[in-house]
């Protein structure tokens, strides 16, 4: 069984908080954590940017490639396997884009596993500025089952759980080749 990971978070004032335990988080420190970006045409790996992340430590990036279909941002292996210790818990990240033209709708957060996928929308496109993004992983906030369009159920939500094989955050909200999204302080698993 994964213990809980303990860091430290710090605001965009860099005024640090208290510790917070998650299952598993990326806050880019020093690469981009085995990151990967999805439906970008040839391009598979983000770009580590050592500065500018919200919090001043760094964060990773995608240029969107091609207007064929929605980029995702897919989380490396340490957030996966039989993560069923997170129901009921949360997944937090930040956003930022580079453009508010042309905005397009779409499944921003993905979850899959055990032959399910659950799906989640945002209310509102991430900003220009970082855009904090929280989501509580349980039947009671917001997910969808993908192939229905229906709420998911506390079962549908724990088998999901039970074998994650892959979480993706969207990056492409413009529909414009060349725009820009970068992802900081990805926690998931936290309180």
């Amino acid at each position: 069984m994964r213990l809980p990971l303990v860091l430290t978070f710090c605001f965009v004032t860099l005024a640090c908080g208290p510790s917070v335990p998650s299952y598993a988080s990326s806050l880019f420190e020093g690469d981009d954590e085995t990151w990967l970006i999805s439906g970008n045409g040839d391009s598979t790996r983000p770009t580590f940017m050592a500065t500018g992340g919200n919090g001043g430590n760094g964060n990773i990036c995608a240029t969107d490639a091609t207007r064929e279909e929605f980029f995702y941002f897919v989380a490396p292996p340490k957030y996966l396997g039989n993560v069923s210790s997170t129901y009921g818990s949360r997944v937090t990240f930040d956003l930022k884009t580079s453009s508010q033209f042309m905005l397009l709708k779409g499944r921003d957060v993905v979850l899959n596993g055990g032959g399910l996928a659950l799906v989640q929308n945002f209310k509102d496109v991430p900003g220009r500025d970082w855009s904090p993004r929280s989501f509580g992983l349980d039947d009671k906030s917001g997910w969808l089952e993908d192939s229905s369009g229906e709420p998911a159920t506390e079962e549908q939500v724990r088998t999901v759980l039970r074998n994650l094989t892959a979480i993706r955050i969207r990056g492409e909200f413009v529909d414009s080749p060349r725009n820009v999204t970068c992802l900081d302080n990805v926690y998931f698993g936290t309180p």
